[in-house]
């Protein structure tokens, strides 16, 4: 199997494209409204798990001192180019969440996109949470969402789509494995290159269904406060039957 950091080497140069739908100002306005909510006014921030860094720059854009930190060479190029494009100070890090380590620590951490998903072994969740809990001031928040496959995926059968644009054709075909907890799916793209013949490239991502219990359960293990859980974009306390939930803690 692939390295995840290699898995997204072909993907990140159509990932804007595909998520181009995404209101990341709304995202950002959401993360200000479960702070007020608690009363806090962070001054620094990192984006875990940031991607190319569309989530992060309405952060910077707002007066947070900012950091990014993804996993992905090719995703943090993308990233960097967009900061620089904006003339904002940003710093990114490539990094694995499990070994996360920063110069400096920040006043609240965000980790979004299925982040902690895609870490598929209770152990390894509960390093990664550990790191963020050493990677911030105290009293800071740690705001994350965390998706159910299970409940968004209609069960064992496979599923296929497909998403076209201009200059690529993706075919999603996924799955979730009930014995595992795990939800798979195999991109394969045709891109257009300047020629205009296509170029075939394919990646497998997997991510694992962990039940809120248990994630609560490694957050308050490590120190973290569970403050709420909420269906994500929602103020609303969670139900127990949501696909996406978010997740605040306080250190």
């Amino acid at each position: 199997m692939k390295k995840t950091d290699e898995i997204y080497t072909g993907f990140a140069e159509i990932y804007d494209q595909i998520m181009c739908s995404v209101d990341y100002e709304a995202w950002a306005d959401y993360i200000e409204q479960l702070l007020g909510r608690f009363a806090k006014k962070p001054s620094s921030l990192v984006d875990l798990a940031c991607g190319t860094g569309s989530s992060t720059l309405p952060f910077a854009q707002r007066g947070y001192r900012t950091a990014g930190v993804d996993i992905s060479a090719a995703m943090l190029e993308r990233a960097r180019c967009k900061a620089a494009k904006n003339g904002l100070k940003i710093a990114f890090y490539e990094q694995d969440l499990c070994r996360l380590k920063l110069p400096e620590k920040n006043d609240l951490a965000l980790l979004f996109q299925d982040g902690f998903n895609y870490i598929l072994r209770e152990e390894k969740l509960a390093r990664a949470i550990r790191q963020v809990y050493h990677a911030l001031n105290p009293s800071s928040l740690f705001i994350f969402d965390l998706t159910r496959p299970g409940m968004r995926s209609g069960g064992e059968k496979n599923t296929v789509c497909c998403a076209e644009q201009d200059n690529f054709t993706l075919i999603l075909e996924s799955a979730y494995h009930s014995v595992k907890d795990i939800w798979s799916a195999r991109l394969t793209f045709f891109q257009q290159t300047e020629s205009g013949l296509y170029r075939k490239f394919q990646e497998k991502h997997l991510e694992k269904d962990y039940d809120p219990d248990l994630v609560t359960r490694l957050l308050q293990e490590t120190g973290f406060t569970l403050l709420a859980i909420h269906p994500s974009f929602s103020i609303e306390p969670a139900q127990g039957f949501e696909p996406k939930l978010t997740f605040v803690v306080e250190k």
